[in-house]
């Protein structure tokens, strides 16, 4: 059975020299220097950045869903979002009826949440909701970062559901097309600036590195272009490369290893033998700064475009979701009247013109 003690007061910086180095249990970022959070979870004592962080990390244990410390790869966690503190509004009839699906009792919500980054959160988000009663379904999209929810609404409510979104540290919104694409636009646009550094970079090293090849090595300028191209490759294996090199040390450090790990391995260990020569010409050997950049690049490019593919598909779904009437023809004694498509009921008689798309199944 997990341990989760009660929440202590918050104090001074503990007396540890090196525990301002320590990084957040949950999110795994940098602990602040001025104040200590801390939680004794399973026998030890845990630290956290944030009253969030510690508060998230403590629901996950009580609810028994520890397990996903343990699935959760690159410690690709953030401190939990702000969100807006009176969920009750989402519980009124007519703000439901625009985003929400009534069956019945049953009822149907897409949602898009901020958080979500790995596996470990779809396995966590779905066994969390899955253990609240009323739920009869719940499925996350990770690639569209969207969560289709089931349930039933006598025995839970909407905003009981957002809150224990809240509380496992992830903000949930109602799915609406342009803010997903927002989000999507933002994410290939960092990506893409992390590339375009690194292909300025590569551009500039290939001429030194032509020079090199051609003789330079040998001469008077040797040390020069070395040192030129350490000035090209530091920059662009600390912005460009980040990405890699940050989840590969929080993966490293819990256990977790990734595909980053070999990645930041190659360029670091690289990039360190060719900074060795370039203090030690004496040494003699080559340096293969063009060799880390190009290396960045190319993974660069190929995480580009499976972004790109991954927008695409959300596109393509969402267009495909575009095409579903809005309304059926419903004949009602008689006579025929224009509904939208939740009040369509089962045993209906529905009035299908020429060319018109059928509606419903059954």
């Amino acid at each position: 059975m997990n341990a989760v003690s009660p929440l202590p007061t918050v104090g001074p910086p503990p007396a540890n020299p090196q525990a301002s180095a320590a990084d957040c249990f949950h999110c795994g970022l940098p602990l602040p220097e001025n104040l200590s959070f801390e939680q004794i979870i399973d026998g030890e004592i845990r630290q956290f950045c944030c009253p969030a962080c510690q508060a998230v990390c403590g629901a996950i244990y009580d609810a028994g869903l520890d397990g996903f410390y343990d699935r959760a790869p690159q410690g690709a966690l953030a401190p939990p979002p702000e969100t807006a503190k009176d969920l009750t509004l989402y519980d009124l009839d007519e703000v439901q009826a625009e985003f929400v699906n009534e069956l019945g009792v049953q009822r149907e919500i897409n949602l898009l949440v901020e958080g979500i980054h790995c596996a470990a959160c779809v396995w966590l988000i779905e066994r969390a909701l899955e253990k609240l009663p009323g739920i009869l379904n719940a499925q996350v999209n990770l690639s569209g970062k969207r969560l289709l929810i089931k349930w039933d609404n006598h025995r839970i409510t909407l905003s009981q559901i957002l809150g224990r979104l809240r509380e496992i540290g992830y903000s949930a919104v109602p799915y609406d097309p342009a803010v997903a694409d927002d989000h999507l636009k933002k994410q290939n646009r960092n990506l893409l600036l992390r590339m375009a550094f690194a292909a300025f970079a590569m551009m500039n090293l290939l001429w030194i590195s032509i020079a090199l090849y051609s003789g330079a090595a040998d001469s008077e300028f040797r040390s020069l272009f070395h040192w030129v191209g350490f000035s090209l490759a530091t920059p662009t294996l600390l912005y460009s490369g980040w990405p890699f090199l940050h989840s590969a040390w929080t993966g490293f450090r819990r256990l977790h290893l990734t595909m980053d790990l070999p990645i930041a391995i190659g360029a670091i260990a690289t990039y360190s033998y060719s900074v060795y020569v370039t203090l030690n010409p004496q040494a003699g050997g080559d340096v293969y700064y063009d060799t880390v950049v190009n290396f960045l690049f190319v993974i660069l490019v190929g995480r580009y475009l499976e972004a790109m593919s991954k927008r695409q598909a959300v596109y393509s779904t969402q267009r495909l979701l575009d095409l579903q009437p809005r309304a059926a023809t419903v004949l009602r004694n008689g006579e025929p009247q224009l509904l939208p498509m939740r009040a369509v009921k089962a045993d209906d008689r529905v009035l299908i013109k020429p060319g018109e798309q059928i509606p419903v199944d059954g």
